[in-house]
């Protein structure tokens, strides 16, 4: 047997020993340590204890494509993020989004609040917005002397930025790029704005399929994060149904609405405050779910919880 396969097989038979000793709610973290992240694409499910809501956008257009390609991309990119089981997608409501409500996207930094403050109300755990980035050119020199030479590189690039309406803060980031390159000679004779173009409509499409295809396996990891909506005497209710796969008797763990703090880039953080108690599920809704008290209080709306592991 070759020595590959049967390093693979070893691990993986290591894993399910490992898996078989250890808790459900352990198990992807446990697998993330155990195998390489490709292997660990392949052998999870890829499921998440309760699927995210995510508000997302089309595209920024930085790289001069125009409506019509911008617009096939971001329903590309919709359409492939929405074979994944972790994510339940939502378009924004008409007229709450555009160039002027971000800064620096290619970072994803939301300079409105407000957008974040919409996305939160209508119950989303997360924004994704992509950015279709201007071809970036540079020139290197290439190769070891006497075979060295100066070229032009041309990048084509794409990037998906995730903001947690949680902290409302950029939770992940990913970028995807396809270099060309050629001799100072050769560019020179080109016409660089319709190779420009070409390029990036070459590349872009490939780019823009391979971020929807790690981004669920990425934002996965964060932790999903819900709200307490309203308190009614012993009553409590949540923001989490059968809609993102809740069920009866899953225990919450509340926590306060924390302090918040301004990073360095002047923007600010909300963090999660001191546990508050333990609540447990009685009654599933679609969209929303009824909870009663188990431990500690009082218990009030706009707390945030998470499913206790």
């Amino acid at each position: 047997m070759p020595t590959k396969h049967f390093t693979t097989i070893t691990c993986l038979c290591l894993l399910s020993l490992l898996l078989a000793a250890s808790g459900c709610s352990t198990t992807k973290n446990l697998t993330k340590k155990v195998l390489p992240d490709s292997w660990a694409r392949k052998v999870m499910t890829n499921e998440a204890d309760l699927k995210k809501r995510a508000m997302i956008f089309p595209f920024v257009d930085q790289a001069g494509v125009g409506p019509e390609m911008t617009k096939k991309l971001s329903h590309e990119f919709y359409q492939r993020l929405r074979k994944t089981p972790n994510l339940l997608l939502y378009d924004p409501p008409d007229g709450v989004f555009s160039t002027q409500a971000m800064e620096s996207p290619q970072f994803g930094v939301v300079t409105s609040s407000k957008l974040v403050d919409i996305a939160t109300d209508m119950g989303m755990n997360a924004l994704i917005i992509g950015v279709l980035n201007p071809v970036e050119i540079v020139v290197h020199k290439t190769g070891i002397w006497p075979f060295d030479g100066w070229k032009r590189i041309f990048t084509v690039s794409a990037a998906v930025n995730v903001i947690g309406t949680a902290s409302k803060t950029l939770i992940y980031t990913d970028i995807a790029l396809k270099e060309y390159d050629m001799s100072l000679a050769e560019s020179d004779q080109l016409d660089q704005e319709n190779y420009i173009q070409k390029i990036t409509l070459e590349a872009l499409p490939d780019l823009v399929h391979k971020l929807g295809s790690i981004l669920d396996f990425k934002v996965s990891d964060e932790p999903w994060t819900g709200r307490i909506v309203a308190v009614d005497g012993d009553t409590i209710m949540i923001n989490a149904g059968k809609e993102v796969g809740l069920e009866n008797e899953v225990v919450f763990e509340v926590y306060s609405v924390g302090e918040s703090i301004t990073s360095g880039t002047g923007r600010t953080i909300h963090l999660l405050g001191e546990t508050v108690g333990e609540i447990k599920v009685t009654s599933v809704m679609e969209k929303h779910s009824l909870a009663k008290s188990l431990d500690g209080g009082p218990f009030k709306a706009k707390q945030f919880i998470r499913l206790k592991q």
